[in-house]
């Protein structure tokens, strides 16, 4: 037997076996979201003003008395960050954001305040 007609037959065998076998997709999977397009929710809340977080990555809170903590957006030069550990009274609207962990776990829904508007409260002794 010619030893081309064997290398061929080899040749043709693997070449159907690789189209056989299926790739890998390198598109990434479709995530259902449970986000829900409800409004904006307003809220008038009093709590103490807190930092979370470590630097640079640091955030400002609000933990009413229920130890529910909101996350609001500020500006590293805003005013509001001088009265971190003072209690402060937020109105603003209310954003739930649902979470997911790397291996698809829920973690509790993140609150945070938008557009809101805030002022000093008189400490409690």
């Amino acid at each position: 037997m010619n030893p081309w007609i064997v290398v061929r037959f080899a040749v043709l065998l693997l070449g159907i076996a690789t189209f056989s076998y299926p790739l890998p997709s390198y598109e990434t999977p479709k995530q259902e979201t449970k986000e829900s397009p409800s409004p904006l929710t307003p809220i008038k809340l009093e709590g103490i003003l807190r930092l979370v977080g470590n630097e640079p990555f640091t955030r400002l809170s609000l933990m009413d008395s229920q130890n529910r903590i909101y996350y609001l957006e500020a500006d590293s030069r805003d005013r509001i960050r001088n009265y971190v550990g003072s209690p402060v009274r937020v109105e603003g609207l209310l954003v739930r954001k649902q979470l997911r962990l790397a291996d698809n776990r829920e973690v509790p829904e993140e609150l945070s305040i938008v557009q809101y508007k805030w002022e000093p409260l008189p400490k409690k002794n």
